[in-house]
């Protein structure tokens, strides 16, 4: 029993889906050496550099791919991974082989380190961002809605949360129906956990005018459906398509956004709209909108001024320009 406490704490310490994470990653490694002829747990530094390297160039084996049908995963060549992605793998495979005891660790080691600045300098530095969702999209995507059944009323009702809360996938899979507070001019959002937070913390939204897009007026309706006072907001459905008890996943979140999406002509995945749309449209609009920085922050729960910059759209660069006037 103790044990299993222990075990539960030490989990804990890191988030579900860091884990998930690093089990993909060993698993991406232990494909590759396989296909490699390497034992995983012997690689040597130049056997890291070969991983890195293939991870880097285009149409090496460097992915995987889940095949619903068998629940399988297969080793796939494809375009280069991320400057980020590659650094995560190599952080993970360095965990993993301080925990089998290698001593020096391989994936620590100078040769490792100095082939990934190579990789660095080689590969593109612009960052892949979602496209944003915007107020005006948004206004057109609600329109298109309609509220015939259960599922309808909760792809709306999830779409005008998300962007109203500046709302990750994993937020909205995440939220539970005893955590909703609801106020005649707005909602609260509780959330147990939520990226880099482990406390308890709260999410406001402001009700709008419109009930058709108001997320407060749908929420008030969608939980009326429900007529439940507890478990998942956001829920799947049935071959009927009536809620079920069980939670939507986040890569399920995803889908529904880049689906609905599509239905109003908007492209999806590949620099156009996905699961982040939703808070990347609502950090643009109240920025170019001309919202405080602090304000903002408190909704999308940013704790670096920096990192929020990120989100601002082009156009965003030239509102206050220092040249304005100059010529």
């Amino acid at each position: 029993m103790d044990q299993a406490l222990l075990d539960q704490v030490h989990r804990a310490r890191l988030s579900d889906k860091t884990w998930q994470a690093r089990q993909s990653d060993l698993r991406q490694y232990g494909y590759w050496c396989q296909a490699q002829g390497i034992d995983p747990a012997r690689a040597t530094d130049a056997d890291l550099c070969l991983w890195m390297t293939h991870m880097a160039c285009d149409g090496r084996p460097n992915r995987l791919v889940y095949q619903p049908r068998t629940r399988q995963s297969s080793l796939v060549s494809g375009p280069p991974l991320s400057v980020r992605s590659i650094r995560r793998r190599l952080s993970t495979l360095k965990w993993w082989m301080a925990q089998q005891g290698r001593q020096p660790n391989p994936a620590s080691s100078t040769l490792v380190q100095d082939h990934l600045s190579g990789i660095v300098r080689l590969l593109p530095s612009r960052p892949k961002r979602a496209k944003g969702l915007g107020s005006d999209p948004m206004a057109d995507l609600m329109a298109s809605m309609e509220e015939r059944e259960f599922i309808d009323l909760r792809d709306k009702t999830l779409l005008a949360v998300g962007f109203a809360g500046a709302l990750r996938v994993s937020d909205l899979a995440s939220l539970k129906v005893e955590d909703i507070r609801l106020y005649p001019n707005g909602a609260n959002l509780g959330f147990e956990t939520r990226k880099r937070r482990s406390e308890f913390s709260q999410v406001p939204i402001v009700a709008g005018s419109d009930p058709q897009r108001c997320p407060v007026a749908l929420l008030r309706r969608y939980l009326a459906y429900l007529s439940d006072h507890s478990g998942p907001l956001f829920r799947r459905a049935n071959r009927n398509r009536q809620p079920l008890c069980k939670p939507l996943h986040p890569t399920s979140v995803a889908r529904i956004i880049m689906k609905r999406a599509q239905e109003i002509g908007l492209a999806s995945s590949h620099g156009g709209i996905s699961g982040h749309s939703l808070r990347r449209g609502f950090i643009d609009s109240a920025l170019l909108k001309g919202a405080p920085i602090s304000e903002v922050m408190k909704i999308s729960g940013h704790r670096d001024p920096k990192t929020l910059m990120l989100y601002l759209d082009d156009l965003g660069h030239f509102e206050q320009h220092p040249g304005q006037g100059l010529y």
